[in-house]
């Protein structure tokens, strides 16, 4: 366009500049959604090599996928048998009780690190991770040391005259669930946490303020404001839980069997793909189901509308 054009009549000059404008603005979103779509290949391309292709290859597998028998439905009509309904039932009631213990243990723990001073929230944070940090092979046999016959725990009580016999702690349920809380916790702390520092110290004060007593207060404003913290942690915790394996299997000592044991035990023991995949396959989709209807009940985007009502 030459100078003038440019400063000729306004009709003619306000037509050539927005033509330019909307061609070099089109050309910039051109250029932006290429290098968006590219820059998507390679987490789209990873995410199907590691989650999407394993989850298929056990699905064809449970189908008999690879088997001499060819396809079938055998892996899944072998679940049906009361051993494996009986092992999916205390896998689910280890996987709940471990979740309502972690929450009943963090929930305080939580509440006391966000409103304490910051030297010594920071000390117990520093305490908390520490704990993710170690393994969980070594914290499981650090619980066999203490709650043994003649370990810590039995030892302390026998010498200040509670017990004369020492207790069955560990070997058993109980020391399944011992194991499980200690390890599943700061998995909660460490999501309450977040949702407790996000809640204005306005509405306690206004609570207050208002006659309301410290209890009702934490009722009526403060708890309703950290249970998104709270579902997402349960929710957290319970997914852990219910594909454990470790602790239940050493705590337990075998008295505290889980599907993910039985799913060992196929493999190892009886040779059996089939049924090892076909009962890896329902444990997902058992436990994603389980998921879906915990957050269509209480889920954390209805206990936020629910706040807003």
């Amino acid at each position: 366009m030459s100078p003038i054009e440019a400063s000729g009549p306004a009709g003619k000059g306000s037509r050539l500049l927005p033509d330019v404008a909307s061609v070099t603005l089109t050309a910039w979103q051109r250029q932006q959604r290429g290098l968006t779509l590219s820059l998507m290949i390679v987490p789209t391309v990873a995410m199907v090599a590691v989650f999407v292709m394993p989850l298929l290859v056990l699905l064809w597998m449970s189908f008999g996928g690879g088997s001499k028998t060819g396809f079938s439905f055998q892996g899944y009509i072998d679940l049906a048998q009361p051993v494996y309904l009986k092992l999916l039932m205390f896998t689910l009631q280890l996987a709940l009780l471990t979740t309502v213990l972690c929450a009943l243990f963090a929930y305080p723990l939580a509440y006391l690190m966000v409103n304490v001073s910051s030297r010594f929230a920071q000390w117990m944070g520093v305490v908390l991770f520490i704990t993710l940090w170690l393994s969980f092979l070594a914290r499981t046999f650090a619980w066999i040391i203490i709650l043994q016959r003649r370990g810590l725990v039995n030892n302390f009580l026998i010498n200040i005259g509670i017990i004369d016999s020492p207790l069955e702690l560990v070997y058993n349920k109980l020391g399944a669930y011992i194991g499980m809380v200690h390890i599943l916790l700061p998995f909660m702390v460490i999501t309450l946490i977040p949702a407790m520092k996000a809640i204005d110290p306005a509405y306690v004060r206004a609570g207050l303020s208002l006659g309301s007593s410290p209890a009702r207060v934490f009722r009526d404003i403060y708890l309703p404001l950290s249970l998104p913290g709270l579902v997402a942690g349960s929710m957290l915790v319970f997914t852990l839980a219910f594909g454990f394996f470790i602790t239940p299997a050493i705590l337990g000592g075998g008295r505290a069997p889980t599907i993910v044991m039985a799913i060992r035990d196929q493999i190892q023991q009886l040779g059996n793909l089939q049924l090892a995949a076909a009962t890896s396959m329902v444990l997902l989709v058992f436990c994603i189901g389980l998921l879906f209807l915990y957050d269509r009940i209480a889920g954390v985007d209805r206990i936020y509308a629910r706040g807003a009502k």
